[in-house]
């Protein structure tokens, strides 16, 4: 199973109230897990699907993980805790971001999946306006206009709910060359109220940061610090990625801050089954639902399993809370 320990969390003593030491006892499991396959397996398989026969362990109760390496060196793989967050601020979080969540993008790579042209965008999903020296596993370099045949140097790959919302370290694409590196996204330039209305859901995100992980939060804060007009309030975050019912595929998430820490929560409406969180390589998966949270090593292989609604309506909003890499660049933006 790749299961190298398990244990619980030692206690910590606390006075009562008659000045007598009682012991404090916390219920948070620890495992130490080595891995299932190969780097190589792995990367063979980016922009694959993940389901839950894959994985020795679904975690549903506070645990802390731990990754083995081939030296024996452990890291940190993820914390994971329930019902830490206000469901006020979950119920805000829906009522404001589910319609942008549902908004369709074709730029999200591996983690939309490999090339299915059942879910490409509309305007290229032919195999005739591709050549195939132009196309990889999940991602298609340019394509024939149905308008006019002429060829557009255009970058996409299967569309996904999902979308950015607070800042973006690359250019709007509609601005021309001269636009600015960083910029404000749609959704927090437009959308001002709801905007305003989802910061202290992404604040008491950032709290559950700093409890658990304070290194590498201090790193990440510090950091962010460098650009304060592109950080969410006084958080350690730029972005948030914002995700609809949306299964993910196997990847490695890229052009975050390689010192930081992946913070991912989850909002719902409705009863459904499936939607874990998992690293296939490590054989374990999380079920964070609303109001918990998992802080998460988003540069080791990841992915989600499938989604099964046991209403007829249900919402699954994923948000995952980050800082751009790139966003240093813009210091003086």
């Amino acid at each position: 199973m790749g299961v190298a320990s398990k244990k619980k969390s030692r206690g910590t003593s606390k006075k009562n109230s008659r000045g007598s030491s009682k012991k404090k006892i916390s219920n948070v499991k620890v495992l130490e897990l080595k891995p299932k396959f190969s780097d190589e397996y792995m990367k063979s398989k980016e922009g694959e699907y993940f389901e839950q026969d894959t994985y020795d362990k679904i975690l549903k109760s506070d645990c802390d993980v731990y990754r083995l390496d081939n030296e024996g060196q452990k890291k940190l793989l993820l914390r994971f805790r329930k019902n830490v967050l206000p469901k006020r601020l979950t119920k805000i979080g829906m009522e404001n971001l589910k319609k942008a969540a549902m908004k369709t993008h074709d730029n999200r790579g591996a983690s939309a999946g490999v090339i299915d042209f059942k879910k490409l965008p509309k305007y290229a999903n032919e195999m005739s306006q591709f050549n195939n020296d132009k196309m990889s596993k999940f991602r298609i370099h340019g394509y024939k206009s149905k308008h006019n045949n002429k060829f557009v140097n255009n970058s996409f790959g299967n569309i996904s709910h999902s979308n950015i919302i607070g800042y973006f370290d690359k250019r709007d694409r509609n601005l021309g060359r001269d636009a600015p590196p960083c910029r404000t996204t749609a959704f927090t330039s437009q959308q001002v109220d709801k905007w305003n209305n989802v910061k202290p859901l992404i604040q008491s995100i950032d709290k559950q940061f700093k409890k658990l992980i304070p290194t590498n939060h201090k790193s990440q804060y510090d950091q962010a610090r460098k650009t304060p007009q592109f950080c969410i309030n006084d958080t350690c975050f730029s972005t948030v990625t914002i995700n609809y019912n949306w299964q993910t595929a196997l990847h490695k998430d890229a052009g975050d801050y390689k010192n930081g820490f992946g913070n991912l929560v989850v909002i719902e409406d409705g009863d459904y089954d499936g939607g874990y969180t998992g690293f296939p390589q490590y054989g374990v998966a999380v079920d964070a639902r609303d109001g918990d949270f998992l802080a998460m090593d988003v540069h080791e292989w990841h992915s989600n399993t499938k989604l099964k609604g046991k209403t007829k309506d249900f919402t699954r909003l994923s948000l995952v809370c980050y800082l751009r890499e790139n966003m240093i660049k813009c210091e003086n933006q």
